[in-house]
């Protein structure tokens, strides 16, 4: 384990999909997976914020769980988020669970976690609890308690040799590279803010984890490529940027999932997040013409091709 590492890159948040009756729509799911496999993305998480992990029982997200998990995926690294219970015996059991299921990374939540206090401590007991064979992950969850490391904690996560890859929420570029620092080469700091994803990637950021990889991968992984142009990465960074508003304002996740079975993949828009009322208060119209004018889904091209 110590050789593992895992890819660098745009790394989409894997949506639930759901049927008309509000039931899980594994195939669905899996016409997801197969879509960023054929975009060649280099990693996903599953079970995140933006996955309505909050809104899913343990039976729902188990489930879902083991589908991506067996699920062919090629070479894509499979992050799982998998700390659930009350207590830290029980968030490690789970975590195993997750792991041997097949994915590759079973990811710690910190929001999930038994006590909002002495994060680092409890990182440290749950790698001791889980088992050696298993590889882990951090994520920041925003809800539903925002709960972040300092760069103290980022270190002695890293130093364990147990944690691979986080996901940073803090949302500001000073503490991110401190962050980045701090973990060394072990860990990879991955950053979920859009609009400090450039500077992030200055500072040694190894990707970008968000809702933009979701549906648009391409452009995504153009602003994570530090061998291309500055400008094209910093247009590529504004084109997202504005179809990002336009997504949020007409009901994430709804809307992404609408934009997604624009892009072919069979999913429908059926969300259980409050905040996908306005999509289907509203309707699709206005985010189809957007997409119509802008065509937020082509990677830009080098100066000098076509």
């Amino acid at each position: 384990m110590p050789d593992y590492q895992a890819p660098d890159g745009a790394y989409p948040i894997l949506l639930t999909a759901f049927d008309e009756s509000g039931a899980l729509d594994l195939p669905a799911i899996s016409s997801l997976l197969d879509f960023y496999q054929r975009l060649g993305v280099p990693g996903l998480l599953a079970l995140g914020q933006a996955s309505e992990l909050l809104y899913l029982d343990d039976d729902e997200r188990l489930r879902l769980a083991q589908h991506v998990a067996d699920h062919p995926t090629g070479d894509m690294t499979i992050a799982t988020v998998g700390n659930f219970g009350a207590t830290l015996p029980e968030q490690a059991a789970c975590l195993r669970r997750i792991y041997e299921m097949g994915s590759d990374l079973a990811v710690v939540a910190l929001s999930l976690l038994p006590s909002a206090d002495n994060l680092g401590e409890q990182l440290l007991e749950l790698s001791s609890l889980v088992g050696a064979h298993v590889r882990l992950g951090i994520y920041e969850l925003p809800q539903p308690e925002h709960r972040l490391l300092s760069p103290e904690e980022v270190g002695t996560a890293a130093a364990s040799g147990r944690y691979y890859f986080m996901k940073d929420t803090c949302r500001e570029i000073a503490p991110f590279s401190a962050k980045v620092k701090a973990a060394g080469s072990a860990l990879k700091l991955f950053q979920a803010n859009l609009k400090v994803l450039p500077p992030s990637m200055e500072a040694g950021s190894h990707g970008f984890c968000g809702w933009l990889p979701m549906v648009c991968p391409e452009l995504s992984a153009q602003v994570c490529d530090m061998s291309l142009p500055a400008e094209l990465r910093k247009e590529a960074h504004e084109r997202l940027m504005a179809f990002n508003e336009v997504m949020i304002a007409h009901g994430f996740p709804a809307s992404a999932k609408h934009i997604l079975a624009r892009r072919g993949v069979a999913i429908q828009a059926y969300s259980r997040a409050e905040t996908a009322r306005r999509f289907f208060e509203a309707g699709p119209a206005a985010l189809d013409r957007y997409i119509a004018e802008n065509d937020p889904f082509a990677a830009l091209a080098l100066a000098g091709t076509r």
